[in-house]
């Protein structure tokens, strides 16, 4: 079983879903997620992973990694931008994005 797929499975399991509730809700089959949790679709579509990781409430970029669709080092400087940004609230969050939209409508102008 691929690292992806015991991650997707500890999901699963630790939310107490069968694969038919994650079909029902994702729209996965159930052959296909089970596939994908015992390693034999080595590369699921990105898609996939991205509706799974909102259904388990997991990052996607952490999936996207384990799958190779990522590296690390594709995201360390983002990591570092954002260091604590899941303390922030919606209204926080909003604000800083104002921000960064004035500095980018700065620079092209």
């Amino acid at each position: 079983m691929s690292n992806l797929g015991v991650r997707l499975k500890a999901y699963r399991d630790k939310l107490s879903l069968s694969l038919s509730q994650v079909n029902k809700e994702v729209g996965i089959t159930n052959s296909r997620l089970s596939k994908m949790e015992r390693g034999k679709i080595e590369c699921p579509p990105a898609e996939d992973l991205k509706k799974l990781a909102s259904l388990y409430h997991v990052s996607v970029i952490d999936l996207y990694i384990d799958v190779g669709y990522l590296e690390t080092s594709d995201i360390e400087e983002y990591q570092q931008v954002f260091h604590g940004v899941s303390t922030l609230d919606a209204e926080e969050k909003e604000y800083i994005q104002e921000l960064i939209d004035l500095l980018n409508r700065k620079r092209v102008q």
